[in-house]
Parts: C-alpha cells; sequence; structure tokens
C-alpha cells in the first residue's frame, strides 16, 4: 500500500476546508449532490505495490470538493526495522484527487475508476462516516485486516446496512485462506517469495466472513460488480473509467529466486567434495540470515501475520547458537530438513514453492557436509 504520508501537510489545508465547508446540501440531499466511486490503481513494481491501491473517491462538484479515502501508513522504506517490528502506524486520509492520481504517473501505472450506483442517503451517510474516520488517531500497521480493498468495503457495508446489501455466490477461491487468494496475484517472484515467506499464521485462518478475504482491488470490483444494495446492482459495467492510462506493467525479475537458491545448491554439492571452509560460509550465510530474519519475526515481530509456520523450520537458525556440539545436531536437523522437503511435496503447502524446496535442500546438504567434515576429521 503507498503512503501518502509525504502529502499530509499538502492535503491539511484544503481538508480544513472540507470539514467546514457548508453541509446543507448534505443535511438536506433534496438532489444527488455527491458521487461515490472506488479508485483502482494497478500493481507497480515495488512489494509494497505489488498488489495495487483501492480507494474511496467523494466528489461535491456544488461544494468544489474531491478526495480520495483510504488507509494508509508510514513509508517502511523509511525505517524498515520499525516496519519489521511492527511498529509502524496508519491511519484514514484524504487526499485530493488530482495529487492521488499524479502520485502514480511518474510509475506508469494506470487508475481505474468504477462509479458507484447507491442511494442519495446512503452516500449522505457515507460523506459523514469519513469525515469522522479522518479524526481518527492512528493504529498499528496491518496490511490485512485494515488492507485498502478490505477497508473500502467495510466502509461501504457500514454506509449500506449489512442487511440491505446482497452479494452474489462466492467464487470457490473464497474457500482458500486470504494468503491463497493473494499468491497467484503477486506477478514479480522476489516479492512473492518475500510476502510468502514473511506472513504466515493468522493469515491462514479460513473461518473469516468473505469480505474480509476480499484483499485485492480487483477482487473488491469482482465482488461489488456481483453486488446490491436495495435490489440494485452496485456497480454496472458502463460505469467504469478511465482517470490514468498505465504506460508499463509489473517486470518480471531476469534473476529469480529458485536460479539464486540453484546457485547456492550447486555451491553446497560442490563442498560436499572439497569441504572448503569458504565454499561452506556462502552456502551457510545466505541460509543463516534467511533464517535468522524469518525466526526474528516469528518471535519478536508485532506486524501481522508472522506467528509460527512450517515454513519456519528448514530455516531455522537455533540449532547453529550451539555449533560446539554441532556432531549431535548436524544429522539430525538435515533428517528434520529432508523429511519437510517430502512433505512439503506429498501434502504441498500453499505458500511454499520451488525456492523453499531448494534451500530446505541447501541446509540438508549443508549439515551433512558439516557432519562429515568432522568424520574426516576424526572428531566423531
Amino acid at each position: 500500500m503507498k503512503t501518502f504520508f509525504r502529502l499530509l501537510l499538502l492535503a491539511l489545508l484544503p481538508l480544513h476546508a472540507f470539514a467546514q465547508v457548508d453541509t446543507t446540501a448534505i443535511l438536506h440531499p433534496a438532489e444527488d449532490f455527491v458521487t461515490v466511486s472506488v479508485c483502482v490503481a494497478s500493481p507497480g513494481e515495488e512489494t509494497s505495490s505489488s498488489l495495487g491501491h483501492a480507494c474511496l473517491r467523494l466528489q461535491c462538484p456544488s461544494a468544489d470538493l474531491d478526495y480520495v479515502y483510504s488507509y494508509e501508513a508510514e513509508d517502511p522504506t523509511e525505517d524498515m526495522f520499525r516496519f519489521f517490528t511492527g511498529k509502524l502506524k496508519m491511519l484514514v486520509l484524504a487526499v485530493p484527487t488530482k495529487m492521488y492520481v499524479d502520485h502514480y504517473a511518474p510509475e506508469g501505472r494506470g487508475v481505474e475508476e468504477y462509479i458507484l450506483n447507491l442511494p442519495v442517503r446512503v452516500k449522505q451517510r457515507l460523506w459523514q462516516q469519513m469525515d469522522k474516520r479522518l479524526m481518527h488517531t492512528p493504529v498499528p500497521y496491518d496490511y490485512m485486516n485494515r488492507g485498502c480493498a478490505v477497508s473500502v468495503l467495510q466502509w461501504l457495508e457500514e454506509a449500506i446496512g449489512k442487511d440491505s446489501i446482497e452479494y452474489a455466490p462466492w467464487p470457490e477461491k473464497y474457500n482458500g485462506s486470504r494468503a491463497d487468494m493473494a499468491f497467484d496475484s503477486i506477478t514479480n517472484e522476489w516479492s512473492r517469495l518475500f510476502l510468502s515467506t514473511i506472513v504466515a499464521g493468522e493469515v491462514h485462518k479460513l473461518n473469516i466472513a468473505n469480505t474480509h478475504k476480499a484483499i485485492l482491488p480487483t477482487e473488491l470490483i469482482e465482488v461489488l460488480q456481483g453486488a446490491k444494495a436495495f435490489g440494485k446492482p452496485i456497480l454496472t459495467e458502463e460505469n467504469h473509467q478511465s482517470l490514468l492510462a498505465a504506460r508499463r506493467s509489473p517486470q518480471h525479475a531476469k534473476v529469480t529466486p529458485v536460479m539464486v537458491a540453484f546457485v547456492i545448491l550447486l555451491i553446497s554439492l560442490l563442498n560436499l567434495l572439497l569441504h572448503n571452509v569458504w565454499l561452506r560460509l556462502a552456502v551457510l550465510v545466505p541460509c543463516l540470515l534467511i533464517g535468522t530474519f524469518v525466526l526474528c519475526l516469528v518471535l519478536f515481530s508485532a506486524l501481522p501475520c508472522t506467528q509460527w509456520s512450517v515454513l519456519v523450520v528448514p530455516f531455522c537458525p537455533l540449532p547453529f547458537i550451539f555449533w560446539k556440539w554441532r556432531r549431535w545436531w548436524t544429522l539430525p536437523f538435515a533428517l528434520v530438513c529432508v523429511v519437510w522437503i517430502v512433505g512439503i511435496l506429498l501434502y504441498p503447502h500453499r505458500l511454499a514453492d520451488g525456492t523453499h524446496l531448494v534451500l530446505a535442500a541447501v541446509m540438508a546438504l549443508c549439515n551433512i557436509e558439516i557432519y562429515l567434515s568432522l568424520y574426516k576429521r576424526k572428531q566423531i
């Protein structure tokens, strides 16, 4: 989710005018005084924008107001430590639509708008509710439960009323978890490896409302296209228009994670023959860095969805803390990695791809090599 905190100071002045505007038209909606729509930005090349972005747009031509609303977070790239420890904050912001669209132009990303067919009283209620949300204090960053698409759908549900909204039959994919639904939508393989490795725990829960599983902007539009409010379609195809044409699509990495993992695997196989300390370090260091990173997320981070996962098993660096007693744990740990690989092959884990399997094989070979080197030196 792309941040607008840098634009906050610019946005405060017009928002003050927005809060102070004469609300006569709002309190007495004799005519269709406001247009409500959902704006969707296409995916970007960065991990934080790999799913695209959805927001709510409110326009009131008579008051010359035009803003988009969404949950926005502090920029994680400016303080990665706070991001990975779960200390970042997010809150609802309103940004002038032109500023929002112009923000995506340099990245070559497109912005599509879907105008919603809602009764005037619902749009009135939505306006008032969004105005109140701007006054809320920042909350912990939660990209799953307060994601852009999920939030927009919840806001619409609250304004319409759950008893007055009717959804089309949910597709089969909604029987899976949120992680299952998002996994195939990430085209960048590095972003997919990164997210699938750190996202675990509660993200796999299936017993949550289907409306909370629509975490992708594209899925939000699909849900709204099949939904009715007070018996009338909320979104029709003719109410779709482009605010900004996309100039390029996210690029696929030429060097993929699985290619890098295979290089490490080849080095580990070579080291079985040579028992070279530098080759061993070339294998151990990247695996230990990955393992330490994942383990820190599991044990110390408050970042959502980073609880224990079966994916952590082959990347656990804890045995290496007891390096002095490595002759006792190297073979058992190698066996655990092999069992893990067999288990994933027999009972596939949705978030485990070829890269995870290759890296697990590297860990197994590395431990076998350590054991053999000890045996060769007659320390076993």
